[in-house]
């Protein structure tokens, strides 16, 4: 019984969270359709993964910006 009353309290708390959630406009997928763009941070997850772990976080984040300016240029919300 205790257990049910868990499980119950559980997926209330889940429910609340999914229904907190930002608005579906912070859910933009739409760069996903842009195979280029899609390509580039593959491709550059894969060179960051070459360099030492103490270096990848700046890599990582120089070459993600690379690919935005590089298939977004001058796109509002897109870190360059």
């Amino acid at each position: 019984m205790i257990r049910s009353y868990v499980l119950s309290a559980a997926a209330l708390a889940g429910g609340m969270l999914i229904a907190s959630a930002a608005p579906s406009a912070a859910l933009d997928l739409s760069w996903l359709n842009n195979t280029g763009y899609v390509n580039c941070l593959r491709n550059s997850h894969t060179v960051v993964m070459t360099y030492p772990p103490a270096q990848r976080a700046a890599m990582d984040d120089k070459l993600r910006r690379a690919c935005n300016r590089g298939y977004f240029p001058n796109h509002p919300g897109y870190q360059y």
